[in-house]
């Protein structure tokens, strides 16, 4: 019991009064003042038990939390008490701290799914770029008389052309990890909307984008780090309407109470539900040519902002790339 201190404190203040009220009835050797003696003890008593009770019921309430807490349980909750300032006080820290370590179990789990995913993939594109380096150049040590020169050359070429391959994959490796820290400053969306229509004018298509954005949408952010982050979404989005005969992309932003955000939205062939979470996957890409970094890329830049990055898809219909900036964030910035 968590306050068996206090337990033995009221007990002996109860057994002290019981004898002082005995007593002092007992040497006024009066009816009336016996009776008067016996009622209060009983008061006494009754308060006592109810006060012990209800310490007993707080102290099983503290017990399942902690054991929530060592059990990874998060549908622990505990009802606050309005007539109870310091339980309700107590239960409502509680209730956040259930909620904030649910939180962060969640958060590691994901990282964990996420580097997993990464080893995983590393794993296999290097075994495959290596496996035919070992084999080749194998080859060539072996029966070098027999290649001749023309054949070690084609041989020490296709082995250049391996090593390159690996060195650009682990450099969108180390881009993907290596990003530096945001430098935010308070950013008007709509001159940043400018700067990425001049960047992006000369790609194919970038005539179909749209980009909306009143004069009053100010958000706090790095312009360099969120330009790479939107260039991506919008690269995406022209390859997803390239077929389309009437591509329609929209780049958009708004601010709200509860947060900021910025949208890229297409008409293109859109994503299937089984594979909108292998999207943000590191080179995981359904393209031929695609390396598979841009969207893991615009995601952590998101993360870097305590912000987030997610998607909704209509295949046929529509895709929706969304940009959120929690408001709490921007109020040191006003």
């Amino acid at each position: 019991m968590l306050n068996r201190r206090l337990h033995r404190t009221i007990v002996g203040g109860i057994t002290g009064i019981v004898l002082f009220s005995v007593i002092g009835a007992w040497l006024l050797v009066s009816l009336t003042s016996l009776f008067f003696a016996f009622v209060c003890i009983c008061i006494i008593i009754a308060l006592a038990i109810m006060l012990v009770r209800k310490m007993e019921k707080t102290d099983r309430q503290l017990e399942s939390f902690f054991s929530a807490i060592n059990n990874n349980d998060f549908n622990a909750h505990f009802t606050e008490k309005n007539d109870d300032k310091f339980l309700n006080k107590l239960f409502q820290e509680m209730n956040r701290i259930i909620t904030q370590f649910e939180n962060n179990h969640t958060e590691l789990e994901e990282r964990r799914f996420y580097y997993e995913s990464i080893i995983r993939v590393l794993t296999h594109e290097i075994r495959n770029s290596i496996t035919p380096i070992a084999s080749l150049s194998a080859d060539l040590i072996k029966y070098s008389d027999e290649y001749g020169k023309e054949g070690m050359i084609d041989g020490l070429q296709t082995i250049n052309q391996q090593v390159q391959q690996l060195n650009t994959f682990l450099n969108a490796y180390h881009r993907l990890t290596h990003l530096p820290d945001p430098v935010k400053s308070k950013v008007k969306i709509c001159t940043l909307f400018d700067k990425l229509n001049r960047l992006l004018n000369s790609e194919p298509g970038s005539e179909n984008v749209r980009y909306i954005s009143s004069e009053n949408v100010e958000i706090p952010l790095d312009p360099n780090l969120i330009t790479l982050a939107l260039i991506n979404l919008i690269r995406n989005a022209l390859q997803a309407t390239a077929n389309n005969p009437q591509p329609e992309i929209k780049v958009e932003a708004e601010k709200g109470a509860a947060c900021s955000f910025i949208q890229v939205t297409d008409n293109g062939d859109g994503i299937p539900q089984d594979r909108l979470d292998d999207i943000f996957t590191p080179f995981y890409s359904t393209k031929k040519e695609g390396s598979g970094i841009g969207l893991p890329l615009s995601r952590r830049i998101m993360q870097l902002h305590s912000g987030e990055l997610t998607v909704n898809s209509e295949p046929g219909e529509k895709t929706v790339f969304s940009m959120t900036f929690p408001a709490h964030l921007q109020t040191s910035f006003s």
